[in-house]
């Protein structure tokens, strides 16, 4: 009977293709890094199940997402764990992604003809940072609120179109009910498609290019190395599992934070975005009135461009590493920087001027916390503060 059912599935499936293709061998000397892209794979599925969970529950709107968040978290079963795998994973995600692309780096594995999949490479990262900036909205606390605040204003400074891109964000004049719809539609249905779509591009690279090996590997040995399946898989199986008891450590033992229900007549509260952007919050602080749109548009802009043209400004043959201390030494300045002005962003005091608060409070009556507690994001539209990042 089973060889029956085998029969019938190899007449109709390729499956010895498929498996020949999983046996077909690496270069020599692989070693543990060339995991990374198994575990990113993973947290993308992690990411996207435990998404899926918290979707059941979860209620997109100003009236009832933070309510249903401390549902997941206190009332359904297994639901602060789910929660907690989700935050935490998200934070690895774009660990082990940032990694990934840093390994890349060091090894010139962007050097032709792997270029398609190097650009490919850094557009999910750019997704996975945009599925930061769509979901810290969605618990509907403070932090929430106010570090979308802070994002939507800066992405308003971008030349000739940021008002619009602020506009298209929001949903309108402020930060409201349409904005977290739009998040909540944009992290949920439309990055994820476009995360499908980039990811089977980059498989589908990785697979026809091969793996690129490291740079001293000869031309013989870059087929006579150990085949993916079983060995490469078995590691990777290794490094998922032992990632998987880190981040479950994590859910259970780290308690993911949960502030005040958003307040948009709150104009005492400090801003902080996600830690990986705040990088780009310190940045701000260095460029003032009409420098501004430098920290907040011109640096990140430059960097993105010139990481997705690197395999064609970089042409030279591939070498170790020691051969290489130019790109060494302008990948650790890099790194050394984005690592220092996110330990200074998390220190760093509140957005000012010592002449003028960066925060223009309205002085409605609706400041009262008593009344601000029950006020809705729609009635109180207008007293929303304004950010000054000068």
């Amino acid at each position: 009977m089973r060889r029956r059912i085998a029969a019938f599935f190899e007449s109709r499936l390729p499956l010895s293709d498929v498996v020949n293709h999983l046996k077909k061998p690496l270069p020599k000397h692989i070693n543990w890094l060339f995991s990374l892209g198994s575990m990113a794979a993973f947290l993308l599925i992690l990411q996207a199940v435990t998404g899926a969970f918290l979707a059941l529950y979860y209620s997109p709107s100003p009236d009832h997402a933070y309510n249903s968040v401390k549902y997941i978290s206190h009332e359904v079963p297994f639901g602060v764990f789910v929660r907690g795998l989700h935050h935490w994973g998200s934070s690895a995600l774009v660990i082990v992604v940032f990694l990934h692309l840093l390994r890349v780096v060091l090894y010139g594995s962007y050097k032709a003809p792997r270029e398609l999949t190097w650009m490919v490479g850094v557009i999910l990262f750019l997704v996975v940072l945009g599925f930061g900036f769509t979901g810290y909205l969605l618990p509907w606390d403070q932090k929430a609120y106010w570090a979308t605040v802070v994002g939507v204003e800066i992405a308003g400074t971008v030349p000739l179109i940021g008002d619009f891109i602020a506009k298209i964000l929001r949903g309108g004049a402020e930060v409201g009910a349409v904005t977290l719809t739009r998040f909540y539609t944009l992290h949920t249905i439309w990055l994820p498609w476009l995360v499908f779509v980039l990811v089977g591009l980059h498989l589908f690279f990785v697979r026809y290019y091969g793996s690129a090996g490291l740079p001293q590997n000869r031309p013989e040995e870059m087929q006579g190395g150990k085949p993916f399946y079983p060995d490469q898989l078995f590691e990777d199986a290794v490094a998922i599992l032992v990632l998987f008891i880190l981040l479950a450590a994590a859910a259970i033992f780290i308690p993911v934070p949960l502030e005040e229900l958003a307040n948009p007549t709150d104009a005492s509260y400090d801003p902080r975005p996600e830690w990986y952007f705040l990088f780009l919050f310190q940045l701000l602080r260095y460029f003032e009135g009409p420098l501004e749109v430098i920290g907040t548009f011109v640096i990140p802009t430059a960097a993105i461009v010139l990481l997705l043209l690197l395999p064609f400004l970089d042409k030279r043959e591939r070498v170790p590493l020691r051969k290489r201390p130019v790109a060494l030494a302008v990948t650790s300045l890099s790194v050394l920087a984005i690592v220092t002005l996110t330990i200074l962003g998390g220190r760093s005091p509140k957005l000012e001027t010592p002449s003028e608060p960066s925060i223009k409070q309205s002085e409605s009556p609706s400041n009262d916390a008593n009344q601000s507690e029950d006020a809705t994001p729609e009635e109180d539209a207008d007293d929303t503060p304004v950010f000054d990042f000068n």
